[in-house]
């Protein structure tokens, strides 16, 4: 860090000692009646001259010569408005604020409604920005029922989300996988912790959409920014000091429509100026409680060699209940010549799940019964300190230092002591009836697509008519703790700017940026049989029953009646009590469990430290009245530390592995902008970025088995994958606010990672089957993207309050290099996404319907010979919701909010639509509200 501090000492120290006595520098701020006004062009009339408004609505105007200006001020959806100033040399001329409001707007826009108002920030801020980007502003988060971080982008271009429980939790960038794209909350990527995911991509679900300020998609990358970000970067602008006294409340109750519970929301705003207007504060909280619940079915399959049939039928019943609490408070102080703010940031997810699985064993003639029970639990908290400084009138020097942790792990449940994903399981045998056969001799069910009977939504129980399962006859099989913990920390995170306007046309910006990050990983699955020396196992029927939540309307959509084979349930309380009291008449079953000493979860327990560094330049030039060009260089040093173990079975012992790699990434970009006229931007971007390999790929952790001569491990020595972008976008902009856009997109990318099983050489031993992830010969993306938004008034002007907000984006993608017969799409590329919303907005009154597509993709690539049969898909998705609010009078607005208005599933399957492997219903869910701004 102390290298990157010299350097950035020595940047403002080499350019900040001319201060320019001809000439002199203009600050304002430009807003309406309500709010500071992001995206508006500040130009100075018969010169070429002009800046944009940040995110603050703030701008500046540096190198002015002494004199009488006119600054003439544009904004889509108002008329322009002109004002005079006096620029005297050597001096900062701080303007009083210059207002918009609906007496300038121009004659044929009559009003601005709630939904019209999101869009105009949006579309202005698009359209004078430097680079390919979309975004939104808080007018317009909200506006559709997004009740997090990750469901506010989903209706942005080239945006598409993945679901749990029906609620959206990891952002992508044009369909490519979310950990090639990155997502950073005010600059900074985050540190990611989830049950389940070793990747690099950070789940949003904990993190309420109420804290967001705004929402910038950046799709071409320039060299200020961090270039591991192949799909594009995701950036979540937080609320920070008020520019005013402010304070807001929402609040809200709903019900899910599968859930027997209610929801409510809650979330307050409170911020103002003090100390003559120097110092800004803002706190923002909110909290929201939903109860949820979750129909599922999945299926276990064999291989070709059996024709996929089926040995296993889950049968999957959650009902739980989630909280999320965010918290953001934000003070920034004014100086004499820039400004100096804290803010802090936290965001939790408690999820506390009961979950009922019956598993119909196909192949062992039973049924498995698991009571569930476990608190996941997701939490982050981070800190910034900034600091913007101006010197002279041409140089501004900003830098950051940061702190973020974000931590998964479970409650306490079933105590303090064994804190995991709690399974109690009691087993009944049973006679199936009806099954086919396969060459093992052992009996399936099968789908249609196989050769069976079943369609794939129609799966049978093959149990007599009639049947119901026997608490009686349940024995207790075994209890299963299992364990996951998963802390990131970006320990320190510092980064310094220096802008530098050397004349009207040319500005320069230098930076550093540096990331302390690590990351720990533990896991282990735990089986505890019940001891033989304790007698027989308690059966089902020793303990207290009761009907089974939600098994009325079990998996209702489907035309099996599931639920009528189940039998009463013991209360998950009950079931932990059971073992709290009985620890010690379990035995630990070693070579079921999967453990750090039995080398089965060594690919889950391992430690990364990792350094990053960073330093850019770039130049953005005014070539002409039309033509602006940004373009520069950024390279990053990435210094790797893994360590894990090897387990060798023969001698049952663990060998400590440490790990390092480091490597430069050189980061190129140019972005060209034409602006052909006031409506139509021409853009071309032509880019380098970059994904470092996923934590969970670069594990030191394997499993050596001798006798079978095979290894799975991970691979530290892993290269990063870097991508070639090319971007080529036109906007038209219409004067009543809209956009209609089109574009394509080309990623020529190296160095996919991808898993792989080869022979070679193992602790001296030739011919060893290893399975590891490995780097790929390629893959190639291209993709078309078009939107088209504006209301309907060019109709009929008996239509101007309503209004349609559409976008696609259709995408093909390859890889290479693979072992298998064909190129096959890159992992959770789509080959389509789309949104169409329909609305209607008359100032007081505001209604959307929108509808948003993903289509289906690879999410497991298949291997050997059947390799396209064994291809794990994720499903086509389409959802519909709506939305609609009253403005009762200037300070309150009610509303209602609907998702999934369709109970649209969530799928995967195997090769075919016809061979699923699992398939979830949400239910539709639902909220009313009242909003209050004092």
């Amino acid at each position: 860090m102390s290298k990157l501090t010299q350097i950035a000492a020595a940047i403002v120290l080499a350019s900040s000692a001319s201060v320019y006595a001809n000439s002199g520098k203009l600050v304002g701020i430009v807003e309406d009646p309500q709010s500071s006004l992001s995206g508006a062009i500040v130009h100075v009339k018969d010169h070429d001259i002009s800046t944009v408004t940040d995110y603050r609505g703030e701008f500046s105007l540096s190198k002015l010569a002494s004199g009488r200006y006119t600054l003439v001020v544009s904004y889509i959806g108002y008329g322009d408005v002109e004002i005079d100033v006096d620029v005297v040399d050597g001096k900062v001329l701080q303007l009083d604020p210059i207002v918009l409001n609906s007496r300038q707007m121009m004659e044929e826009v009559v009003s601005i409604g709630q939904i019209f108002r999101g869009e105009m920030a949006a579309a202005n801020t698009q359209k004078n920005a430097l680079s390919i980007k979309s975004v939104i502003a808080a007018d317009g988060i909200g506006k559709l029922p997004d009740r997090n971080a990750a469901e506010a982008v989903q209706r942005i271009p080239g945006i598409s989300i993945e679901r749990d429980q029906g609620e959206g939790r990891f952002v992508a960038v044009r369909g490519l996988p979310a950990q090639w794209s990155s997502t950073s909350m005010n600059g900074n990527r985050l540190p990611t912790a989830e049950e389940e995911t070793t990747s690099r991509a950070t789940a949003f679900d904990f993190f309420p959409s109420e804290l967001i300020e705004f929402v910038e998609v950046s799709k071409a990358i320039t060299p200020d920014m961090e270039g591991d970000a192949i799909g594009g970067n995701v950036n979540f602008i937080t609320k920070k000091g008020a520019d005013a006294f402010i304070l807001k409340t929402n609040i809200g109750i709903g019900q899910n429509e599968l859930a027997d519970g209610s929801n409510y929301s809650a979330n307050v705003i409170y911020g103002d100026r003090v100390l003559d207007d120097r110092l800004g504060f803002i706190i923002n909280a909110t909290a929201w409680k939903r109860d949820w619940a979750t129909d599922n079915f999945e299926t276990r399959r064999r291989g070709k060699e059996e024709e996929y049939g089926i040995y296993r039928l889950e049968l999957r019943d959650y009902t739980g209940t989630r909280e999320t609490f965010g918290l953001n408070g934000s003070i920034e102080y004014d100086l004499d010549s820039g400004a100096i703010s804290a803010s802090a940031l936290y965001g939790t997810l408690i999820d506390d799940e009961t979950h009922y699985k019956h598993r119909l064993r196909f192949d062992k003639d039973r049924i498995e019964l698991q009571h569930i029970r476990d608190e996941l639990i997701t939490e982050m908290s981070g800190f910034e300190f900034r600091g913007s400084h101006d010197f002279g009138i041409d140089k501004e020097f900003n830098w950051q230092i940061a702190s973020y942790d974000n931590e998964f792990r479970y409650g306490n449940k079933p105590n303090q002591q064994d804190h995991s994903y709690f399974v109690m399981r009691f087993d009944q045998q049973v006679e199936y009836a009806g099954l086919k056969e396969a060459k093992n001799g052992k009996s399936y069910a099968y789908n249609i697509i196989d050769g069976g009977q079943d369609p794939w939504n129609g799966i049978r129980t093959y149990l007599p008519d009639n049947f119901k399962m026997d608490p009686s006859r349940s024995q207790l099989s075994w209890v299963n703790l299992y364990k996951v913990f998963v802390n990131e920390k970006d320990r320190v995170v510092f980064n310094a700017d220096l802008a530098w306007q050397i004349d009207h046309v040319f500005a320069l910006k230098f930076g550093v940026k540096y990331r302390d990050k690590q990351r720990q990983a533990g896991f282990s699955d735990e089986f505890y049989r019940y001891g033989e020396s304790h007698g027989d196992a308690p059966t089902l029927d020793g303990f207290t029953l009761s009907e089974q939540p939600g098994r009325s309307d079990y998996l209702s959509e489907l035309p099996v009646n599931y639920q009528a084979i189940f039998a009463p349930v013991a209360a998950t309380e009950e079931a932990m009590q059971f073992w709290n009291r009985n620890k010690a008449q379990f035995e630990l079953d070693e070579a079921e469990s999967a453990l750090v000493k039995n080398g089965g979860a060594l690919g889950r327990n391992f430690t990364v430290n990792e350094t990053h560094a960073s330093i850019y330049g770039m130049g953005i030039y005014q070539l002409s009245d039309d033509i602006e060009i940004v373009t520069g260089l950024r390279a990053t040093h990435t210094d790797t530390q893994v360590s894990g173990f090897t387990y060798l079975e023969d001698s049952g012992s663990l060998i400590v592995n440490n790990h390092t790699k480091d490597y430069w990434a050189i980061l190129p970009s140019f972005h060209l902008t034409y602006r052909a006229n006031e409506e139509t931007n021409y853009r071309v971007a032509l880019t380098r970025t970059f994904a470092r390999p996923d934590f969970g790929d670069l594990t030191a952790g394997g499993t050596f088995l001798e006798q079978e001569q095979q290894l799975k491990t991970g691979n530290p020595n892993l290269n990063p994958t870097f991508s070639t972008n090319l971007d080529v976008m036109v906007e038209y902009y219409f004067e009543r606010v809209g956009l209609l856009s089109a574009g394509v997109f080309y990623k020529d990318i190296k160095d996919p990672i991808y898993w792989s099983t080869r022979k070679d050489t193992y602790r001296g031993v030739d011919g060893i089957s290893i399975t590891r992830p490995e780097n790929g010969a390629g893959a190639k993306v291209t993709g078309v993207e078009v939107a088209f938004n504006r209301d309907l008034a060019f109709i009929s002007t008996g239509l101007e309050n309503f209004g349609v907000m559409s976008n696609a984006t259709f995408m093909d993608s390859q890889m290479t290099g693979l072992t298998r017969e064909d190129d096959p799409a890159i992992p959770r590329q789509a080959d389509e996404l789309y949104n169409f919303t329909l609305y209607y907005d008359d100032t007081q009154f505001a209604a959307r319907i929108s509808i948003n597509h993903k289509g289906s993709y690879i999410t497991e690539h298949g291997a050997g010979k059947f390799a396209i049969e064994e291809d794990i898909y994720y499903g086509a998705n389409t959802t519909v919701d709506f939305t609609t609010s009253y403005q009762l009078n200037e300070h309150a607005l009610v509303y209602l909010e609907l998702n999934n208005l369709t109970d649209e599933p969530l799928a995967y399957y195997q090769g075919s639509k016809g061979r699923p492997v699992q398939v979830e219903y949400y239910g539709m869910r639902g909220m009313v509200g009242f909003n209050y701004q004092f």
